[in-house]
């Protein structure tokens, strides 16, 4: 029969690479939050920097700068709503990571209750 501690210990390995494959493709999501976050921080300073032009204005340059808020802001939507699509994906990304990783600590844990118990049993 095989020894509870060393099925203990293979369950933690397996536990182990799961987890590592899971925080992978988490960072990996996150490297893309992270992308569409700070494309989102960009266009909003963008949007904000194009209505806080305090110089008069001919007819011609309103009409430009009138186009490129449109546009900044037209971008800022798209963006918006990406970030919105990706956030439960991101978050169901976050918890899998979570879980697997606790399952691995878990099984570690029991691996070391088990082997402090025979210890003191041998005493």
């Amino acid at each position: 029969m095989v020894d509870r501690i060393k099925q203990l210990q293979q369950l933690e390995q397996i536990a182990r690479l799961k987890a590592e494959r899971q925080l992978k493709t988490f960072a990996a999501f996150n490297a893309h939050m992270t992308v569409a976050r700070q494309r989102v921080d960009s266009l909003q300073a963008a949007l904000a920097q194009s209505y806080d032009s305090t110089a008069p204005l001919s007819l011609p340059e309103a009409r430009v700068a009138n186009a490129q808020a449109g546009r900044a802001a037209r971008e800022l939507r798209h963006a918006g709503d990406e970030l919105q699509r990706m956030t439960p994906r991101f978050e169901i990304a976050r918890q899998k990571a979570a879980r697997e990783f606790g399952r691995a600590e878990a099984l570690l844990g029991l691996g070391q209750q088990e082997d402090a118990r025979r210890r003191k049993d041998r005493f």
